[in-house]
């Protein structure tokens, strides 16, 4: 069993398959950004370079759901309002499944989060 299947194992059906298409729209969008598998925090990250100051963002795996961080979250453009949280920088999107989150909304999170680090 490899480290992204292991990050898999133990969790539901319905998030297992949320990480999978996060990952999918995440590699689709940023297709030369590093993905590095962190099993203890129980999540992706995508960078450049595989190092924290070109983090792009880092999908979770929560009890029922998946949360996507953004370090440069606050930085965001988002007319939507998907990305939560107070902190000086970082914010989230919880994707309870990728019926209930507007992917190209989303994708256009990654975009810009990609930029802030090119």
């Amino acid at each position: 069993m490899n480290e992204f299947e292991q990050l898999l194992d133990g969790h539901r059906t319905e998030v297992r398959e949320t990480l999978l298409a996060l990952r999918e729209l995440v590699r689709d969008t940023c297709p030369d950004a590093t993905e590095t598998v962190h099993l203890g925090w129980k999540a992706l990250s995508y960078s450049r370079g595989g190092v924290m100051k070109g983090a792009i963002c880092g999908p979770g795996l929560q009890k029922g759901r998946v949360n996507v961080q953004f370090s440069r979250g606050a930085l965001l453009e988002d007319p939507q309002g998907l990305p939560e949280g107070t902190g000086l920088k970082m914010r989230h999107v919880k994707v309870p499944s990728m019926d209930a989150v507007d992917a190209e909304a989303l994708r256009g999170l990654v975009r810009q989060a990609s930029a802030l680090v090119d």
